[in-house]
């Protein structure tokens, strides 16, 4: 299934700044307006945030930290987190999206989002009577 066209908002860089959910694009500059993939989109907002977390690591090269805890995280690892989330009028832009690592995304009981491990459903075996 093809990825949904969405309207994005360019940045400063000539990059996605901001997904925007209504036709409030109308307000902005047309210039800085243009059409996209919604996975184009979010995937460039995702690189830039993950892009934003990093730094220089004192043995050369680079290193990228939870925005929250300052834990090491890597492309693989980062979790994108929207502060105020698509459900409550938020949006997928770089001023409302965090990197994350997986605890202080979903991982434990103060996470963002609380602690969504899976539950698993105790189960009896089929044909027992508990």
């Amino acid at each position: 299934m093809p990825s949904k066209i969405v309207r994005v908002l360019m940045g400063q860089n000539g990059r996605a700044e901001k997904i925007f959910r209504d036709k409030s694009w109308l307000d902005s500059p047309v210039e800085r307006v243009y059409q996209t993939t919604k996975k184009e989109a979010v995937a460039d907002i995702r690189e830039q945030v993950y892009e934003r977390c990093g730094g220089d690591s004192p043995a050369g090269g680079e290193i990228h930290e939870c925005e929250e805890c300052g834990r090491r995280i890597t492309w693989d690892t980062m979790e994108m987190h929207e502060k105020i989330p698509k459900g409550k009028h938020g949006e997928v832009s770089l001023e409302n999206c965090v990197a994350l690592c997986h605890l202080c995304h979903t991982g434990s009981a103060d996470s963002a989002h609380g602690n969504r491990r899976w539950q698993t459903a105790k189960l009896s075996p089929e044909g027992s009577n508990d």
